[in-house]
């Protein structure tokens, strides 16, 4: 006779509690296969592609586009990505696979350009360019996707752990392929680090079509306008102001990064003459304490939340360019490279999982799509400023100059920090003593 008291009542709200907990287990291990899988790839090519653009033969103009272009193009294969995504809402997976395969397919025939004939470094632009498009999609999807995979309490820890496994395997790729290049000649070093690369990536699509998608029932969404989408975020009741500053500030922010691009390797090659090695572990040395600590910034996020640790990492990142500046030693500016990379961990953790927060669950296509597309349009235009800056006062001044850009990205995240600027208070105390008729207006 079964048993209906109380006992299998327990057991029944055990086994219903442990569906769910298996389930978030399971799409946790998927996810990170597939990310540090993919991630090997990405570590094994996007670092060189400038590298292979000046072997095919490429001035410093088509060197400059294998970065722009593919960001201008983001620009609107966001918006196309939320477009498709919003039209099968409950087919995420498939999407993302879909446009993902797309994407790393066009690796094999990067590889296979300098046996061409003529236009090597003008096909290389074009194919990474081309590639763009299918990455934003696939992006867009699977970013709505994990978004209703896992709860919000959750998202800190499960992300902070993924985050470090993936960026240890990007580093491992990375360095693997620089000494692959150098050990073999060219171009069959470039042709088998894309097809090996390609393979990575492959396997990290099998991972991720293994995930198992959480089917939420949306109606499709028509078809919107960039003005209507930016609408529907920017204006919602409960989260538009949050989403609009939060999207300022790291547009901001993005700003600055791509304002001093091309500084670093300037400075470091033009005013210190450091070695390749030397560049080469600065980088190491940046990615591995981006790696090392995502998962104790997983653990701050659950105690004091995200937007505590988007204002420590986006602080600490604003500071970089002026600190770089106070010293020459080598010993420092490796510390200055731990400290860059130790809150660059604090930003891609903060900054993933505050973008789910403050769109609905209906909206977070739309608002994966808007916000990349507003980060790559700083990442175009950026560099020209920066460029045009360098050549009118020169390289110390650049830093200086992008550490303000930066600092600008602070002033927005402050407005959702709930609490007011230091020192507002005080400044507003001593202009209403000397302008009597400023004593009404609210200074926060």
């Amino acid at each position: 006779m079964p048993d209906t008291g109380p006992n299998a009542a327990r057991g029944a709200g055990r086994r219903r509690r442990r569906g769910p907990e298996r389930l978030i287990r399971r799409n946790f291990l998927y996810t990170t296969a597939e990310g540090m899988s993919t991630n090997v790839a990405f570590g094994m090519v996007n670092p060189f592609l400038p590298v292979y653009a000046i072997a095919l033969g490429a001035n410093s103009l088509l060197v400059a586009l294998v970065t722009a272009l593919p960001a201008a193009a983001n620009v609107f294969a966001y918006l196309l990505g939320a477009d498709i995504t919003e039209r099968r809402p409950e087919n995420k997976l498939a999407t993302a696979v879909t446009w993902g395969l797309a994407h790393r397919l066009l690796y094999l025939p990067m590889g296979f350009i300098p046996f061409l004939p003529y236009f090597r470094p003008e096909a290389l632009v074009l194919l990474v360019s081309l590639a763009a498009v299918p990455f934003a999609v696939s992006v867009t999807a699977w970013t709505a996707m994990v978004g209703d995979m896992f709860p919000e309490n959750r998202r800190g820890e499960i992300f902070g752990l993924r985050n470090m496994y993936v960026g240890l395997t990007g580093v491992m790729g990375t360095m693997a392929a620089g000494y692959f290049l150098d050990l073999v000649a060219f171009p069959f070093n470039y042709m088998y680090l894309f097809l090996v690369a390609c393979g990575f990536a492959l396997v990290g699509m099998y991972f991720m079509n293994r995930m198992a998608e959480i089917r939420v029932r949306r109606r499709p969404v028509e078809r919107r306008s960039l003005g209507q989408r930016l609408r529907a975020l920017f204006e919602d009741r409960d989260l538009g102001r949050k989403f609009r500053y939060f999207s300022l500030s790291c547009f901001m922010l993005w700003l600055g990064f791509g304002f001093t691009a091309a500084m670093w390797a300037i400075y470091h090659v033009q005013v210190l003459h450091l070695s390749n090695s030397i560049i080469g572990l600065f980088t190491v040395v940046n990615g591995l304490a981006t790696v090392v600590s995502s998962v104790s910034w997983g653990r701050i996020a659950i105690r004091k939340g995200e937007r505590l640790v988007l204002l420590t990492s986006m602080s600490g990142l604003a500071a970089m360019p002026a600190l770089y500046m106070l010293s020459r030693s080598l010993v420092f500016l490796f510390g200055a490279q731990v400290f860059s990379g130790v809150m660059m961990g604090g930003l891609n953790l903060a900054v993933f999982n505050l973008l789910l927060n403050y769109a609905k669950p209906e909206e977070r296509a739309n608002a994966a799509a808007v916000f990349n597309m507003l980060m790559n349009a700083a990442t175009f235009i950026a560099p020209f400023m920066g460029n045009a800056w360098y050549s009118a006062y020169g390289i110390v001044s650049t830093f200086y100059a992008g550490f303000g850009v930066r600092l600008v990205g602070l002033v927005f995240l402050w407005k959702i920090m709930d609490r007011e600027l230091p020192g507002v208070r005080a400044l507003a105390a001593m202009i209403r003593e000397r302008h009597p008729l400023a004593g009404r207006r609210r200074w926060t």
